[in-house]
């Protein structure tokens, strides 16, 4: 499904997009790779003007599946490329990304293995619903 969203995406990125919009990327069953490539559609909103670093990410990445031990500080190295880029979009505001409480726990991860930049939710899924209902955000 998020692969689909992503292409929907993409192909939103070429026509003229309001650089107010918000959107939200749904990691759960995804890979690594998955992952790579929707921060680089992300950068490609900031190159296009989209996300025009005015402090107010426009993609949050909500985690709630395997890809959050990408971000933990203990596998830096070995994902060193991803964790970089994840840390340029989140420090100049094209993104933020929150990883969920729900699945760290049932995989013994614990708040403090995640990069400085993670933030978290309760529980994923919920956060994803509520960003599209009550904040009007598109999936990206």
């Amino acid at each position: 499904m998020c692969l689909a969203l992503l292409l929907t995406a993409v192909a939103r990125a070429e026509e003229p997009v309001d650089s107010r919009q918000l959107f939200v990327a749904d990691f759960e069953l995804q890979s690594t790779e998955q992952f790579r490539e929707t921060l680089r559609r992300a950068e490609q909103l900031m190159v296009k003007g989209v996300a025009p670093q005015d402090g107010e990410a426009r993609v949050t990445f909500v985690l709630h599946g395997p890809v959050i031990r990408n971000l933990l500080r203990e596998n830096y190295l070995e994902n060193k490329e991803l964790v970089d880029l994840a840390a340029s979009l989140s420090a100049l505001d094209v993104i933020e990304i929150k990883a969920c409480q729900t699945w760290m726990g049932s995989h013994r991860v614990d708040e403090a293995q995640l990069q400085p930049f993670v933030g978290t939710v309760p529980y994923g899924a919920a956060e994803v619903e509520r960003l599209v209902r009550e904040e009007d955000y598109i999936y990206f």
